[in-house]
C-alpha cells in the first residue's frame, strides 16, 4: 500500500513537471507563406538578356567572317535566318559585305516576357548604326532547352515614335495572334499591311494605316519599273502574302501591342516574246542560279519583315507602320 501510493505521487510529480514544463514551452510558429504575386513577374534579367544578345553578335560576326552560313541557326531563326542566309550567299559571290545588313546587339531598350510557358518573345531596340536607323530586334526562346536566337528585325523608319513598353523589372506580356481588345487582331493588321502593299490604293484597307515609307517605296519602284517595261510590252507585279504563323506580338504600356510579321514577296517582271530581261542589280545577278539563261521574264523572291504598333480598341486611330525589313532571298526564270 505504501509502495503503491510512492509510485502514484512519483507519477504525479512527474506529470506535474511535465505539465509545468509544458506551460514554459514556446508556442510553435504557424508558417505564414509569402503572398502571390498579383502578375507573374519577368523571367529575364538586364544581364542575361545581354548575355544572350552578345551571344547572338558572336554567331553574326563569325559567319559574316567566314561569308558563310554554317552555324547561323545556332543563334538566328525564323526570317531572320533566311534573310542573312541570302545576304551571306550574296557576300560571298561578289566577295564583299556591301548589303550583309549592320545588325548591333548593343541595345537602348528591351523587354522582358513574363510568361511561364512557351515561346517566349522579346523586343530589344538597337543602339544606332552609323548613318542608318535603329532596329527593332525580335528574340524567340521556342522550349525551355533552347536557346534564345534572333527571329527577325525591321529597320526603324526614321523619326519613328515608339510606344512605351512596360519597364524590364515589371516585364511585358506577349500577344496572341487572335488577341481582342485591340483595334484589329495582330493577325488581322498583318493580313491588311499585305493587302495595302500588293493593291496599293485598291485596297479597302489602305485608310487604316498611316502613310509611311515602305508603302511609298513599293508604290514608286511599281510605277518606274512599268514605266520602263511598256516600252517592251510588259509589266511588273509584286504579291505580299503573309506567312502562317510567323507573327510575335507584345503588349504596350497602353494595352496596344507591336506585332511583327513576315510576309513571303513574288516579284514577276514580263516583256514581249523574244525580249530579254537582265538583273536589275548587283543582289540580284547573285541570287540567280549559275548558268541561267535570262529570257522575256525573270522573279524575284523577298523575305519581308513589318513591324506595326495596333492601339487599343478603345483609343480608335490608325495601325501605325514602325519599320520595315525587304530582303531580295531568290532569284529565278520561269519554266
Amino acid at each position: 500500500m505504501t509502495r503503491r501510493t510512492g509510485r502514484t505521487a512519483a507519477a504525479l510529480g512527474v506529470a506535474v513537471v511535465l505539465t509545468a514544463l509544458g506551460a514554459c514551452a514556446p508556442e510553435i510558429p504557424t508558417p505564414e507563406p509569402p503572398a502571390a504575386p498579383a502578375a507573374p513577374g519577368p523571367v529575364l534579367d538586364e544581364e542575361q538578356e545581354a548575355k544572350i544578345l552578345d551571344a547572338i553578335g558572336t554567331t553574326l560576326a563569325k559567319t559574316q567572317e567566314a561569308r558563310s552560313a554554317k552555324g547561323l541557326g545556332e543563334r538566328l531563326t525564323g526570317p531572320a535566318r533566311a534573310i542573312r542566309e541570302s545576304e551571306l550567299k550574296v557576300a560571298d559571290r561578289i566577295d564583299s559585305d556591301e548589303y550583309l545588313t549592320a545588325l548591333p546587339t548593343e541595345v537602348v531598350s528591351t523587354t522582358s516576357p513574363v510568361e511561364s510557358q512557351w515561346p517566349r518573345t522579346v523586343v530589344a531596340i538597337s543602339e544606332q548604326p552609323e548613318l542608318q536607323t535603329e532596329r527593332l530586334l525580335v528574340l524567340e526562346q521556342a522550349d525551355a532547352r533552347s536557346n534564345y536566337q534572333l527571329w527577325g528585325w525591321v529597320r526603324l523608319f526614321p523619326k519613328v515614335v515608339l510606344p512605351a513598353f512596360a519597364s524590364l523589372e515589371v516585364g511585358s506580356q506577349a500577344v496572341a495572334p487572335d488577341a481582342e481588345g485591340l483595334l484589329v487582331t495582330p493577325q488581322t493588321a498583318v493580313d491588311q499591311y499585305a493587302d495595302v502593299l500588293t493593291k496599293k490604293a485598291k485596297s479597302k484597307h489602305a485608310d487604316a494605316f498611316a502613310d509611311d515609307p515602305f508603302r511609298e517605296q513599293i508604290a514608286e519602284i511599281s510605277k518606274l519599273q512599268n514605266k520602263a517595261l511598256k516600252a517592251a510590252d510588259g509589266k511588273q507585279t509584286m504579291t505580299f502574302t503573309p506567312v502562317p504563323g510567323a507573327i510575335e506580338a507584345v503588349g504596350t504600356a497602353d494595352g496596344g501591342a507591336v506585332v511583327v510579321g513576315e510576309l513571303k514577296v513574288l516579284e514577276l517582271r514580263t516583256a514581249e516574246k523574244g525580249a530579254v530581261l537582265s538583273p536589275g542589280t548587283a543582289i540580284e545577278k547573285a541570287l540567280l542560279p549559275k548558268k541561267t539563261k535570262v529570257k522575256n521574264e525573270m522573279t524575284i523572291s523577298y523575305t519581308t519583315v513589318v513591324a506595326l504598333y495596333v492601339p487599343p480598341a478603345a483609343g480608335g486611330g490608325q495601325v501605325s507602320v514602325l519599320g520595315v525589313e525587304h530582303v531580295a532571298t531568290a532569284a529565278g526564270i520561269p519554266d
